[in-house]
């Protein structure tokens, strides 16, 4: 590790499983205080604990993104805990269980959901985020999309649609607060073995399948998103603002 984040502070939003928990984890081994916010408030506890106990510093809040007032929570546990909020990784979002079906089968409370949390959700952690940030003088947000808005498969028309406002809201973010030295950057993953892809594809065959699409037959794994999140997150991203990274082992070239 590099310890490029020594003395930063790092709220991780959705960051109590899956790729979110890997994303704490490393930003912890990077030596950032970190705030682990997840609507499930025992595994947030689980995964700042685990920092802890390594020597990390984490603190755990329970944080449903699409109210406002729990983002405004989790800002003020940031900065009443470690005094600062230098980043954060708007990586909260419902995929898990969605399952693939087509568009008239999706129901008006789930596009609203997910629109709420994915959607929504950046909008208020970063607005919670930016009287800090303004403050100091600085600050660092990275929005995690996916590469899925960029290809528009079918059978997942509110989902795609979401994490394509997702990277539409990095490029407006990015324009918008520049000029108060606040860096917006997004990640786009593109399939990435974690426990909620295995719920969301029909048939575990058709990850095979996708993976034989890949320039590097090898699957993406939540580790190889982590150190890029953790690069933009630092000091060494200075001059990079607006860019949404894919990850996903040639996939897809844009």
């Amino acid at each position: 590790m590099t310890g490029r984040l020594e003395g930063r502070t790092v709220i991780v939003t959705g960051s109590g499983r899956n790729i979110g928990r890997v994303y704490a984890e490393h930003l912890a081994r990077e030596g950032a205080a970190v705030v682990v916010a997840d609507i499930a408030g025992d595994d947030a506890e689980d995964v700042a604990a685990g920092i802890r106990a390594k020597g990390g510093r984490a603190v755990a809040v329970h944080v449903d993104v699409s109210r406002r007032a729990d983002c405004d929570r989790m800002a003020q546990v940031a900065v009443d805990e470690f005094g600062a909020i230098d980043a954060l990784v708007n990586n909260a979002a419902i995929f898990a269980g969605i399952g693939m079906k087509p568009m008239e089968e999706i129901t008006e409370e789930e596009w609203d959901r997910l629109m709420a949390v994915n959607v929504k959700g950046v909008w208020f952690a970063t607005m919670a985020c930016l009287p800090q940030m303004r403050a100091q003088g600085r600050g660092r947000i990275v929005n995690i999309a996916s590469s899925i808005a960029r290809i528009g498969p079918p059978l997942l028309l509110h989902y795609t649609a979401s994490k394509g406002a997702v990277q539409a809201m990095t490029r407006a973010m990015a324009t918008e607060l520049g000029e108060d030295n606040i860096r917006v950057t997004g990640v786009s993953p593109g399939m990435t073995f974690s426990g909620a892809l295995d719920s969301v594809l029909p048939d575990p065959i058709m990850g095979d399948m996708f993976l034989e699409m890949q320039v590097i037959k090898e699957k993406v794994m939540p580790g190889h998103l982590a150190p890029l999140v953790a690069f933009l997150c630092s000091e060494e991203s200075e001059m990079i603002v607006g860019q949404d990274y894919v990850v996903d082992a040639g996939f897809h070239f844009s």
